[in-house]
């Protein structure tokens, strides 16, 4: 959580330093292996952990490229940030808004709950607009970092009905559903990292063990906190 835009701004730009430095290492490696690899007249393999540390570089960029979606993509920065062509990043973005619309989802939220948040230090702030000053209203601390819909931004009261879910499951370990039989809207919650949450909503009633929705959900969380490397 952080200040300023210009805190914003000088970490990208470290992003890209260090991005540019990784790729000039990788090309020298892979020169370095060519040039074995024809004297040897064999393909030299990766070592192992090399291997892991470039598949953990890789999905930390995914992560992170979907965490940050605010700030690289509607802060008027895409065209300066370009993922390295070497990296296979993953568009969860793009994941996230296909499932929508494949169930028939209403729309899909990333949420990071900034209420236990200090706006204060060095650092990068997910979401373009924090503010050093709380919110008055509870939901409203509660900052969008994506969303997927017919709408630009999550209906305000289906985002209050999320976060009282979000706090039920957090504070007294309820299941992570919830059906409003008064508006008749279906809510689903994954929890993926230490304040950060992915919710979809459903204008309709769905049952909670829903199969297709909570594979996508549980092999959504699983990616993000890197259990399969």
């Amino acid at each position: 959580a952080v200040v300023s835009t210009q805190s914003t701004g000088e970490s990208l730009l470290h992003l890209q330093t260090f991005n540019a430095s990784f790729d000039s290492f990788v090309k020298g490696h892979k020169s370095r292996e060519k040039s074995i690899a024809n004297k040897k007249g064999t393909k030299e393999e990766y070592p192992e952990l090399y291997k892991w540390f470039w598949q953990m570089y890789e999905m930390l960029l995914s992560k992170f490229t979907l965490y940050f979606s605010k700030t690289l993509f509607d802060a008027g920065t895409k065209k300066h940030i370009r993922p390295s062509t070497m990296v296979q990043v993953v568009d969860y973005r793009s994941k996230i808004a296909e499932f929508v619309r494949k169930s028939k989802a209403a729309c899909a939220t990333l949420l990071l709950n900034t209420s236990n948040i200090k706006f204060a230090g060095h650092g990068c702030k997910l979401h373009p607009s924090a503010r050093l000053d709380q919110p008055q209203e509870y939901s409203e601390r509660f900052e969008v970092l994506f969303h997927a819909g017919k709408e630009a931004q999550p209906d305000p009261v289906d985002k209050k009905s999320i976060v009282f879910l979000y706090n039920n499951v957090v504070s007294k370990c309820f299941p992570p559903y919830l059906y409003d039989n008064l508006r008749k809207r279906t809510y689903f919650l994954c929890l993926l990292d230490e304040n950060v949450f992915l919710s979809l909503t459903y204008y309709s009633e769905r049952a909670e063990r829903t199969t297709e929705i909570c594979r996508f959900l549980e092999d959504f969380r699983t990616n993000l906190n890197f259990s399969k490397l």
